[in-house]
């Protein structure tokens, strides 16, 4: 249990730090092929649907090609078991700069994400992923593929 935690964790930081590398090919080995996804929330007017890993992924490169520097930071890992699956959530926070020329813009972010995960050949894989956006601050209009 304890090494199953430590892969989904390992798994969560590496999607973390994907997005940040703009390594897109490396989001494969984290959501699996059929994996849904729900990005924001009404309340803050924007909310990403999607149906697939491919979807997942180039919602995540439309988005971040466009900006400059970004900082994923996770914290409060909360991961629970059920035969081959698993929960998990964790809190976010995601700094984002704005490119050219809107490089003197951010965007903040604030949230948790809430993931369903699946043991598929001996390797954990989102199969369902939440982002609830908690609080945001900064020109997200700017700064988020402008």
């Amino acid at each position: 249990m304890e090494v199953d935690k430590s892969i989904i964790k390992d798994k969560l930081i590496d999607y973390a730090k994907s997005l940040d590398e703009r390594n897109w090919p490396n989001l494969e080995n984290i959501f699996d092929q059929s994996a849904t996804a729900e990005y924001g929330n009404d309340s803050i007017g924007l909310k990403f649907l999607s149906n697939s890993r491919d979807e997942i992924i180039e919602m995540c490169m439309s988005n971040l090609n466009g900006c400059g520097f970004t900082q994923h930071l996770l914290g409060n890992f909360d991961i629970k078991f059920k035969n081959d699956t698993a929960e998990s959530s964790c809190y976010v926070r995601v700094y984002h700069v704005g490119k050219e020329p809107n490089q003197n813009e951010f965007y903040e972010m604030f949230g948790e994400y809430i993931d369903n995960w699946k043991k598929i050949n001996n390797s954990w894989f989102i199969f369902q992923r939440k982002l609830i956006v908690n609080y945001e601050r900064g020109n997200r209009d700017k700064v988020l593929a402008p």
